[in-house]
């Protein structure tokens, strides 16, 4: 398992299990009175094929036990009944609680297909609930928690599939009569390429000014996204990439000023991580994936040294390609050495050409599906290897000239991998087998794109620092999930309070160490030296 160099992951403890049932996507509040108030979805897996129980949790002391507070709502599915999925709880300024709770996200993914959003209330801080509100208004799915608006308003964002692009959008819903009715005031985000999702809303300076932090699911090295508001959600800016990658988002800004973000890691060391920075002062970085497993590296004399084993794998994550019709220059400077005969050690891949370049020490090639182009060279010596395309040619070059040569064809290369597995659905340098070493002095890497920005990163090892180090420097292990965990590691549906002294109370779901089709809720105590 990879152990982040900023990691927490001796401060989580279980908080709660449910035996043979999935326990997922926990949200919690802070009452006036200190008690803190949970709501999960218990069910029969991730992926509920049965039945949903909405249970509350409550902890008296501070989170440090918890025990069964009530149920909101349940559904069997075999009795027809919709699924439940994800629960978000809010405490409203006037002092009432408010469930809000999606549906079978098929039956409501479009913008065409009816609301399946319901929302519970309580007037007596949890102890009962009114019956399931259906008739919100409130589309999409995967909502955000409620919350009061500086407006004076109610507010809530959540996504769907936009009919004449076919792809996601972020929206923000709210409501001027405390919850009655509901009505779409603005689209967050949508260009018809990204795929915008579960989107976070961050008041910011406790002012008009409003943030949402967004998931991209289109995933393979693209990060999340945030879009900005002056005017309390009206307008919003067109959204920037943020340096990192986290599903569903759970954002706030703490008391210092900083916005805290955390949720499901997808660009690096599998787990739920944090981030703790100034969203608009980092809006528009980029920052690379490193390895999502353990591995084996080193920076010394000049380059970055991956060492080979089995149960490692160091690879680097970048930016995808627009598509087929983009423009790739990506070179690196490099040497490798394997333990016995000429076994392949590194490569270099280009999700959405479908290209994937193997390095071995006595030679470079390309594959694509069954076939394989060679070309014999000494790597056991410093070479300038790169993959360059341009209008569905690619050639590869060796220190300036064109060796190998591929046609790209229009058809997009799959890129949607939430794990990372699979090299070829992500542009990716490093590590490709079990043994061996290679040696990486210097990677450049350029995008020129039909529609999207483009973008260029270059490294050198010179420099002293790691190609991923701004994920080393300020992403933070809240903890880890093994890559091999049954049927795949699941966690990250976070959720956190910041109490008064500045420490910070978060609470997620984790399949960890867990028998197939089961998961257990887990706590976390972070101290502000913790994401300091």
């Amino acid at each position: 398992m990879l152990i982040h160099k900023r990691s927490v992951a001796h401060k989580v403890f279980d908080i709660w299990r449910s035996p043979g049932r999935f326990t997922k996507n926990p949200d919690i509040v802070q009452m006036p009175g200190g008690r803190l108030l949970l709501v999960y979805s218990d069910v029969d897996a991730h992926w509920s094929q049965q039945n949903q129980v909405l249970t509350l949790l409550a902890s008296d002391d501070g989170g440090a036990s918890w025990r069964e507070f009530g149920e909101v709502d349940q559904a069997d599915l075999t009795r027809g009944e919709e699924r439940l999925v994800t629960p978000r709880l809010s405490l409203l300024n006037d002092g009432r609680l408010v469930v809000i709770v999606d549906h079978d996200d098929d039956g409501h993914f479009h913008e065409d297909q009816p609301p399946g959003n319901w929302l519970y209330w309580s007037a007596d801080q949890g102890k009962t609930w009114s019956p399931a509100y259906k008739d919100a208004g409130i589309g999409g799915f995967e909502p955000d928690r409620i919350i009061d608006l500086p407006d004076g308003s109610l507010g809530v964002s959540s996504h769907l599939m936009r009919g004449k692009t076919q792809e996601f959008a972020q929206v923000l819903w709210t409501s001027t009569d405390g919850g009655r009715s509901w009505r779409e005031r603005s689209t967050i985000a949508h260009d018809g390429y990204h795929r915008f999702c579960e989107g976070a809303l961050v008041i910011l300076d406790r002012g008009r000014r409003l943030a949402c932090v967004m998931r991209e699911n289109h995933s393979g090295g693209i990060p999340s996204f945030v879009a900005f508001s002056e005017d309390c959600g009206y307008t919003w800016s067109d959204p920037q990439m943020l340096p990192f990658a986290l599903h569903r988002p759970y954002a706030k800004q703490l008391a210092d000023g900083r916005v805290l973000v955390t949720g499901r890691h997808v660009n690096g060391g599998l787990g739920t991580y944090a981030w703790a920075g100034d969203l608009e002062k980092e809006s528009g970085h980029y920052a690379v994936g490193g390895p999502r497993r353990k591995y084996a590296a080193e920076l010394k004399d000049g380059a970055l040294v991956i060492h080979n084993r089995p149960e490692h794998e160091c690879r680097y994550t970048l930016l995808p390609p627009e598509s087929p019709f983009s423009d790739v220059d990506f070179e690196a400077d490099l040497q490798v050495e394997a333990s016995a005969g000429d076994a392949p050690v590194a490569f270099m891949s280009i999700s959405r050409l479908g290209q994937f370049l193997i390095i071995a020490p006595g030679y470079i090639s390309i594959r694509r599906g069954r076939h394989e182009a060679r070309r014999a060279v000494d790597m056991t010596a410093f070479h300038t290897v790169g993959l360059k395309h341009r209008r569905g040619w690619l050639r590869v070059t060796l220190d300036g000239e064109t060796v190998l040569h591929a046609c790209i064809f229009r058809e997009e290369t799959p890129a949607n991998d939430f794990h990372g597995g699979d090299p070829l659905r992500r542009t990716q340098f490093g590590q490709v087998s079990a043994s061996g070493r290679s040696y990486w002095r210097t990677v450049s890497y350029r995008l020129g794109n039909p529609k999207l920005d483009d973008f260029s990163w270059s490294w050198s090892a010179g420099s002293g620092k790691y190609p991923d180090q701004y994920q080393r420097d300020r992403m933070i292990q809240i903890h880890a999930n093994y890559p091999a965990q049954l049927p795949w590691p699941d966690h990250g549906y976070s959720s956190w309070i910041q109490r008064v002294d500045g420490s910070i109370y978060l609470v997620d779901y984790t399949n960890a160490g867990d028998v197939a089709d089961t998961a257990h809720l887990v706590g976390v105590e972070l101290e502000p030296s913790d994401i300091a």
